[in-house]
């Protein structure tokens, strides 16, 4: 399910003056130690509160990295991808787990829907046709992101989402991850206000990260918000939904965001900011 971007304006504009924490004793010496073999350190450097009740498994992570040459190599085929992997190859066909293959059907899918859900099709389209993003291999960084989410709930029995905003800059990396038990990921102010400050001392917002999940076995009105429409939407395509278009908008205009990363575990559909005007994004029905 695409992210729940109708209060954006609102968390955005939140007071970017607010001070960001500094790393807790040790992370960043534990970050380092891990660089060697991609992988996230076991504690974040900050979990960060929220003033507000948080919706079931909710929690948001600031991870403190150094930036290497390693997070941006193409993601190992380790033993719990090769499962993933595996597990879908099962259910889809060794052809039916391809990027292409995955958006073709999503544009095939939406395009037989009535308006608005019909729309959801334009940026598949794009994407295939070459109009917007590239598609490649999911990176060390993106599949870690993916596992940390895939390690609390699993994303083919379970499907959940994971969101990231991903900042670069003195030689580090800082990565807000967020993730609850829903199909959907919520924006909160307690970290995009964390973001802006970075942004603000000179951190470059490099991207924003999501994975679209694979759903099997819908059931309309089941916890994928599934409709007798989409019962049969697997999902998976990594071209960004209409909804995730028009947040990347108000992130670019908010925060300098400079790119968008969509990934199924597998893949990624990779987008610059050039290409959040050539994608389609939300409109409200007239």
């Amino acid at each position: 399910m695409p992210m729940r971007a109708l209060a954006l304006t609102a968390l955005l504009l939140g007071s970017a003056a607010c001070r960001t924490p500094r790393p807790e004793a040790g992370a960043a010496a534990r970050a380092d130690l891990s660089v060697a073999t991609c992988e996230l350190p076991s504690s974040p450097a900050e979990l960060i509160p929220l003033a507000e009740a948080p919706i079931p498994g909710e929690l948001h992570e600031r991870f403190d990295l150094p930036d290497s040459p390693a997070w941006w190599a193409p993601a190992p085929e380790d033993a719990e991808r090769q499962r993933y992997r595996e597990a879908l190859v099962a259910r889809l066909g060794a052809g039916g787990v391809e990027a292409r293959a995955l958006l073709a059907r999503s544009r095939e899918q939406f395009a037989a829907q009535a308006l608005p859900l019909r729309r959801e099709a334009e940026n598949n389209a794009r994407v295939l046709e070459g109009g917007a993003g590239t598609v490649g291999p999911t990176s060390c960084l993106e599949w870690r992101l993916f596992q940390r989410q895939a390690r609390r709930f699993p994303m083919l029995e379970h499907p959940t989402e994971f969101s990231a905003y991903v900042l670069r800059g003195q030689g580090r990396l800082h990565v807000y991850f967020s993730g609850a038990d829903r199909a959907g990921a919520k924006l909160r102010s307690e970290v995009t206000e964390r973001v802006a400050a970075e942004v603000a001392r000179g951190f470059v917002l490099v991207a924003h990260a999501h994975n679209h999940n694979f759903m099997f076995d819908r059931v309309p009105g089941d916890r994928l918000w599934t409709t007798p429409e989409t019962v049969n939407v697997v999902g998976g395509g990594v071209a960004p939904s209409l909804t995730d278009v028009q947040a990347y908008r108000g992130m670019h205009e908010a925060l300098g965001l400079q790119g968008a990363w969509v990934t199924n575990g597998l893949e990624t559909g990779r987008y610059t900011a050039g290409d959040f005007t050539r994608l389609s994004a939300w409109e409200p029905v007239p």
